[in-house]
């Protein structure tokens, strides 16, 4: 069941009150949703901006107001079957309830599992996931729970970049090399006690995870940074949102 009512057309749009429920099975929030077909897929936004900012990034919400319901880059959207099309009802009713969420705490609920924003740190962000599926479980809960980070410095002329595990330093990469300086120290997959050079192939594992972390965030500031000139406003709804420190916007003004 979609929690949908279909209520008319719009042109090449269908407007639907979607209403989807709370865990406790009681109704939540109507919307009302325009849905458009887009080639081979369809992309909704509220039809007006009534419960929902117009445009938020950290909520999902594109600068024409269309939802970021899946990742495009890798991820299947094509709409071409009954079961494609329960699959993209599904998300949308798991999105416009983590909408609801996020407008009491004013934070993205299972950011976790939220793609970054711009299509290049979205690419960085499968290569920073893989590269930690290959040393263990622990490097994946890690990055799933924001603990590691990542500063770039010049020593020599050679540009280093740290990663650092709770403000912690673990190791450094050469990034024109792409290699983990000190190869003799143990091998940060915790599962062997060897040296990295001797671990399998995690010395370039890890090498490739730092710089696509590292890329990935920087990634995620270029983005950010692209709304700096333009006249898209934040919709201060959000903590810590990076468009609203871009922008200087007082959130206790801009709510």
């Amino acid at each position: 069941m979609n929690h949908a009512v279909f209520i008319r057309e719009n042109g090449e749009s269908a407007i639907f009150a979607v209403q989807p429920p709370l865990a406790s099975g009681a109704p939540g929030t109507k919307f009302l949703i325009d849905v458009k077909r887009v080639g081979e897929t369809v992309k909704a936004r509220e039809l007006k901006p009534d419960h929902l900012p117009s445009f938020c990034p950290e909520r999902h919400i594109n600068f024409d107001g269309s939802f970021c319901l899946f990742w495009a880059e890798l991820e299947p959207h094509t709409i071409d079957s009954h079961e494609a099309a329960a699959g993209w009802w599904r998300k949308l009713l798991l999105f416009l309830l983590r909408q609801g969420a996020a407008a009491v705490i004013r934070s993205w609920p299972g950011k976790a599992d939220a793609r970054a924003h711009g299509s290049e740190a979205a690419k960085l962000q499968a290569v920073a996931e893989f590269n930690a599926s290959n040393l263990g479980q622990a490097y994946i809960a890690f990055l799933r729970e924001d603990r590691f980070s990542t500063v770039e410095k010049r020593v020599n002329n050679e540009r280093r970049v740290r990663l650092h595990l709770d403000g912690k330093r673990l190791l450094s990469v050469v990034r024109k090399e792409r290699r983990v300086m000190t190869l003799r120290q143990r091998c940060k997959c915790g599962h062997e006690n060897r040296p990295i050079s001797a671990c399998s192939d995690h010395g370039k594992v890890l090498a490739d995870f730092v710089l696509a972390l590292d890329g990935w965030r920087e990634a995620e500031r270029a983005f950010f940074n692209s709304f700096k000139n333009s006249t898209l406003k934040c919709c201060g709804t959000m903590d810590n949102c990076p468009l609203a420190n871009i922008l200087g916007v007082q959130l206790n003004e801009a709510a």
